[in-house]
């Protein structure tokens, strides 16, 4: 069941972020400019961020399955219907009933992992649902370019959408048959949450560093495609290359930062943040993009971009995996996870949408790299120091 979910994920996410490496093609066939091909990536992600809450609220109540499976129906059947038509505000209606059916398969569907998996497994499991989110864009950007030279964008979105479909099937049938593995044994379990659990410091603070992290990860996975075309004049292949690898590259960063956080820093939280301050750091050599703009040095960018998408497992990875820890004792479990998730994954939306602001009332791409890069540096050296003082201490002993 484990298994079944993460490649449901994989299927779900290149769906979704198929719309990106075509962003080009929609702004020379349906006569967009490049404002509104970041607004449809843009509205997904806002819809997204504000139904997850209310996704972990219904999983609280009907149970993650039904809510997950909701989710796949409603994301396969606007993705359907985004194929055939050219009306703008039409696609950006179709690409936010997107967005609710992402945030359905998102705290329901971390909460569901999180029933079958051992304890010491629990912050594995839940980076592995990030590392498919994470998969499922590399794979889109590999796929996506060279599909393009045989079959059309409309016709290529529509076999994602089938398999959004064929998904769904498996995951119901299955799901029905297979019988819960829930373990609660976990002595880091017994404590008590505090009542109004998203409200407390640690919560907030935590959100707001995900944030962060998403705004360059997020704004980066959206522009750095067409800065390779627009900017560096790369091929197309070697444009599906980089910005794949990018993606790639996150899969198994946030698989070994979730392994390292369960196996080395389930007691030490104060470990994992200063992992994460590091990893920003490394992440914030997008900076270098600024020097590399209009240049032929395609390998040098393809080794930067792998080193940013690999110090933000050292950010994002082992974040991520605090939040279990932190929520799981609640009886408010979705509605908590559904709250740092949506804060977090709004920092990829305003990173997608600033950059596409950027770049069409400026154009120039160099200045969402020096953006990008200054708020993980403001990141690590700020809200990190901050946590390890003050929200630590909160922590410590109510915790672990």
């Amino acid at each position: 069941m484990v298994a079944l979910v993460y490649i449901t994920v994989i299927i779900l996410y290149i769906n979704i972020y198929a719309i990106t490496p075509i962003s080009l093609l929609l702004i020379r066939d349906i006569g967009i400019d490049h404002f509104k091909a970041g607004l449809l990536m843009a509205v997904y992600t806002i819809v997204f961020c504000v139904s997850n809450i209310f996704s972990g609220m219904l999983s609280d109540r009907f149970g993650p399955e039904k809510i997950m499976m909701m989710g796949l129906l409603i994301t396969f059947l606007s993705s359907l219907l985004f194929t055939y038509t050219s009306n703008f505000n039409t696609m950006l209606a179709l690409r936010a009933l997107i967005g609710i059916g992402a945030a359905a398969m998102s705290s329901p569907c971390i909460i569901y992992l999180l029933s079958w998996l051992p304890p010491e497994n629990k912050s594995l499991g839940s980076s592995g649902y990030f590392a498919s989110v994470t998969l499922g864009e590399a794979i889109v950007f590999l796929i996506t370019p060279v599909s393009l030279n045989i079959y059309s964008w409309r016709l290529l979105l529509r076999f994602y959408a089938v398999l959004v479909l064929i998904a769904l099937t498996f995951l119901f049938i299955f799901s029905k048959n297979a019988t819960k593995k829930i373990v609660t044994n976990d002595p880091l379990d017994n404590h008590k949450a505090q009542q109004n659990n998203i409200l407390n410091p640690a919560i907030t603070l935590l959100s707001i560093i995900l944030f962060i992290t998403l705004f360059q990860i997020g704004g980066t996975l959206t522009w750095f495609a067409p800065w390779l075309e627009e900017k560096c004049m790369f091929h197309p292949l070697e444009v599906g290359l980089a910005s794949m690898t990018f993606a790639l590259v996150g899969v198994p960063s946030s698989i070994f930062g979730g392994y390292v956080f369960g196996k080395y820093m389930r007691s030490n939280i104060k470990r994992a943040i200063s992992l994460s301050m590091v990893g920003m750091l490394i992440s914030a050599s997008t900076m270098a993009f600024v020097w590399l703009e209009n240049t032929k040095y395609f390998l040098l960018i393809l080794a930067l971009a792998i080193l940013a998408r690999w110090g933000s497992f050292m950010s994002f990875g082992p974040l991520i995996s605090i939040a279990p820890k932190l929520t799981e004792a609640s009886s408010r479990e979705g509605f908590t996870i559904g709250f740092i998730t949506s804060i977090a994954m709004s920092g990829g939306f305003l990173g997608s949408l600033l950059g596409g602001m950027i770049i069409e009332w400026t154009g120039q791409y160099h200045l969402i790299w020096i953006v990008f890069s200054l708020s993980l540096i403001f990141s690590a050296f700020v809200l990190h120091p901050l946590f390890n003082k003050k929200i630590l201490r909160i922590y410590s002993e109510e915790v672990l």
